[in-house]
């Protein structure tokens, strides 16, 4: 009897030993974040008062994304600063044309002034001057995800804050979301955590909620790039430069780069509508009645397919409709849409054209010219 109770009490320990390993593995991440962020509550009130006091003169914000789709990447600079009269509010947006057109940059802005604010009131509840700088940087450290590597994410958006504090330049590093284990600082620190919304509170302020230099007309980005040719010759000359990383990199192939790389591919406004193109070249001799030119697809962009696809179509002589096609050559990623597409296509009876023909579908970028 005695040894089946010192059993029972062995494997009961055993299983207290255990559960007390896997609640500290569990437990022990959120622990470090938690004792972190008390150290610097703890200290953040010895100073709090203080911190209050001192002024916000301006503040901008610096967002380097990185994407597989559209043009690959894009830096975007929000500046808010004080003016007579109120707080003037710009964009700058710096990004490539087209990701086939890396070499060719755009530089659009868009700029409001909020009247009766200063840059203090535009920031809100976002206490810019009220985070010791160290402490935010360690409590940023341990909320960082050790399970995800930056590079096999889809896209990125590292965000700087840099915010002038009296006579001080204070800087806050904010990487993207993904990488953060997001619901443990968010409980843990929530002012610290809200900082990620600074940039969409202040643009929707500025701008209007539904705001994006996506949804521009024609004639709104070349006012756009007209309004950011001005504002050029200031981010060269280095007034942002605290925002952005410092690596120097050719065209900002690389991830973190500087303002002057982002900028090595701009001279001047350009025309940046679209450059991808799908071109029949010898539409003359087809005589069709109906022609809808295939897409582009952007996959098929984003790795740089280019180039002719040649279609053999056959088609009945009476009424001129495509009963087949098929594609002779040409890059795998374009021949399905231009032999979908030929199959739609209507040719004119009567003028002496025989089944099957030939087609020929060029598909490529007209990068516009500096």
């Amino acid at each position: 009897m005695q040894t089946a109770i010192s059993s029972k009490s062995d494997a009961q320990l055993a299983y207290n030993l255990f559960m007390s390993g896997l609640r500290y593995e569990i437990l022990a991440p959120v622990a470090a974040l938690l004792s972190l962020v008390c150290a610097h509550n703890f200290v953040s009130a010895k100073s709090h008062q203080s911190q209050e006091k001192i002024e916000l003169g301006e503040f901008y914000i610096v967002r380097q994304a990185s994407s597989n789709n559209g043009p690959g990447w894009s830096d975007t600079i929000l500046d808010v600063r004080d003016e007579v009269g109120g707080a003037r509010v710009r964009e700058i947006r710096i990004a490539p044309v087209n990701r086939n057109c890396a070499h060719m940059v755009t530089v659009k802005a868009v700029e409001h002034v909020l009247p009766n604010l200063t840059a203090a009131k535009v920031a809100g509840k976002f206490k810019l001057c009220s985070y010791p700088e160290d402490d935010f940087a360690g409590v940023i450290q341990v909320a960082k995800r050790s399970d995800v590597e930056p590079e096999s994410l889809e896209s990125t958006s590292n965000v700087t804050i840099v915010a002038k504090c009296g006579t001080q330049e204070r800087l806050y590093e904010l990487p993207d979301p993904d990488l953060m284990k997001f619901e443990a600082l968010k409980r843990a620190d929530l002012r610290i955590a809200a900082l990620w919304d600074l940039k969409d509170d202040v643009e929707e302020h500025a701008f209007g909620k539904d705001f994006a230099f996506s949804k521009a007309t024609s004639e709104q980005r070349q006012e756009q790039q007209e309004l950011g040719a001005k504002f050029v010759p200031e981010i060269l000359a280095g007034k942002f430069d605290s925002g952005f990383a410092d690596t120097k990199c050719p065209f900002a192939e690389c991830k973190d780069h500087n303002a002057k790389s982002a900028l090595q591919g701009y001279a001047g406004p350009i025309d940046d509508k679209d450059p991808a193109f799908v071109q029949l070249l010898n539409a003359a001799s087809l005589h069709l009645s109906k022609f809808d030119a295939p897409s582009y697809p952007r996959d098929a962009q984003r790795a740089g397919a280019q180039g002719d696809v040649r279609l053999q179509i056959f088609f009945d002589p009476s009424t001129g409709m495509v009963t087949n096609a098929e594609a002779l050559s040409g890059d795998d990623k374009l021949q399905d849409p231009a032999v979908n597409a030929a199959r739609t296509w209507r040719f004119e009876t009567g003028k002496g054209l025989k089944s099957p023909v030939e087609a020929t579908l060029r598909f490529g970028f007209h990068c516009p010219a500096k």
